[in-house]
């Protein structure tokens, strides 16, 4: 509506608060998007849109049209009773209802999983949109190394066990931003494809990003062997601790020099995102275990890799499946033995990469 409209409502009628039933302001001014506000008096426990960012409430405006045009129905704000919430969009489908969620502002973990279960439990499966974050608004488009923090991780979407996908919005430039086909490298570092689309070329449901190419695949293991090769040279430049620091420690009882490690240790595998370590050290703690035990890796057996990873902090079954994983791997290239000397080079980390994606 125009604002000569909504001034005139202002001037004409009355607004109330739909769930605590207070009369309500009508703001319009010359630069704030015009919005409604409580009384300064008025008490109000409902999270309503009060305090919102002018991206956020451009945002819900944009996607409100958007979902308009590719849904049965849609709600700005609604109050779910049933569990006291109140997402920023509610879209009706022909076969569910659809929380939407826009989310410009960094909230605790337990807040997104306390939300999304409360919409669980009445049988609704949410959408978490992002905000595109600034420092990504100008990125380049292709592959990359992005860095994420915690906050972003919550909001990655699992499109397969190993595929994962970060849809964000900027309502200023209308465009939708995709981080997908990411690999972790270690701690907020991932290699991955980022891709935007415009709000007009969007569907819903939403499109998904295409596979990899050929070229953008040979791009990421050049990457991924540039990286592991960094991570091994930091570690002995870097290194204060000596032999006290474990990674070195087990290359030294090894008899494994650090910047020639064997080829097969320190590569991408399915679930390694479960660790927030390097490649190579997870994977050279296995390799370090097996030969402890005096153990070929056919006989690594997954109860044993449990125990092993019931030493670690914030243990979990993904790190298991990663492990799982690696060892699987080893076998299939031949590799029984931590003796065993067998070359694995940049093409072999583009045929793993290559099959994984491909493959989902």
């Amino acid at each position: 509506m125009k604002r000569e409209q909504l001034r005139e409502w202002r001037r004409t009628k009355d607004f109330y608060c739909c769930q605590c039933k207070e009369q309500v302001q009508l703001k319009i001014g010359d630069i704030n998007i015009p919005h409604f506000a409580h009384r300064k008096d008025t008490a109000c426990v409902a999270d309503f849109s009060e305090g919102e960012s002018k991206e956020h409430l451009l945002g819900k405006m944009l996607l409100f049209s958007f979902f308009q045009t590719h849904s049965s129905a849609v709600q700005l704000e609604p109050f779910l009773k049933m569990v006291s919430q109140r997402p920023d969009l509610l879209v009706t489908t022909k076969i569910s209802k659809i929380p939407i969620e826009f989310q410009c502002s960094i909230i605790p973990t337990a807040d997104v999983i306390s939300r999304t279960d409360g919409y669980r439990s009445i049988d609704m499966e949410p959408i978490w949109i992002l905000q595109t974050p600034a420092k990504f608004n100008t990125l380049a488009e292709g592959v990359g190394v992005f860095h994420f923090s915690k906050f972003h991780e919550q909001f990655f979407m699992r499109k397969s066990p190993e595929e994962l996908v970060l849809l964000t919005f900027n309502p200023q430039t209308k465009r939708f931003h995709y981080f997908s086909s990411l690999i972790h490298v270690a701690g907020k570092r991932y290699i991955g494809i980022h891709r935007s689309l415009s709000i007009h070329y969007q569907t819903f449901p939403f499109a998904e990003p295409n596979a990899p190419s050929k070229d953008e695949l040979e791009r990421y293991a050049a990457l991924f062997a540039s990286m592991r090769n960094d991570f091994l040279q930091s570690r002995i430049l870097l290194n204060r601790r000596g032999v006290r620091d474990p990674f070195l420690r087990k290359c030294y009882e090894l008899r494994f020099l650090p910047t020639n490690l064997p080829s097969w240790v320190g590569i991408p595998v399915p679930f390694a995102d479960a660790f927030q370590e390097h490649d190579c050290e997870w994977q050279l703690a296995i390799v370090y275990f097996v030969r402890r035990k005096g153990i070929g890796f056919h006989q690594l057996t997954e109860n044993l890799i449990r125990k092993l990873m019931d030493c670690q902090e914030n243990n979990s079954e993904r790190k298991i499946q990663a492990c799982l994983a690696y060892r699987n791997f080893l076998l299939s290239i031949g590799i029984n033995s931590s003796r065993e000397n067998v070359a694995f080079n940049e093409i072999n980390i583009f045929k793993l990469i290559s099959d994984r994606f491909l493959a989902n």
